[in-house]
């Protein structure tokens, strides 16, 4: 079902809306949660008319923000 021998830190799986994080890809806790988050945002953002770079531009807006609100 899932491929766990992957490149990325992290993949959203859109006919499933499932998020696969490989560990290995990752050097603390903080960044498996990042992962987590930016794949959850890619979920939230599947039903808009974006691109791939505007979608990663509005990831890293929120994630940006989200370290000032915390």
């Amino acid at each position: 079902m899932f491929n766990f021998d992957i490149d990325e830190r992290g993949i959203f799986y859109p006919e499933s809306k499932r998020v696969l994080v490989n560990p290995s890809r990752h050097e603390s806790l903080q960044e498996i949660f990042d992962t987590i988050t930016h794949e959850i945002i890619h979920q939230a953002l599947e039903d808009q008319d974006f691109d791939e770079t505007q979608e990663h531009w509005i990831i890293k807006k929120i994630m940006w923000s989200n370290e000032f609100l915390v």
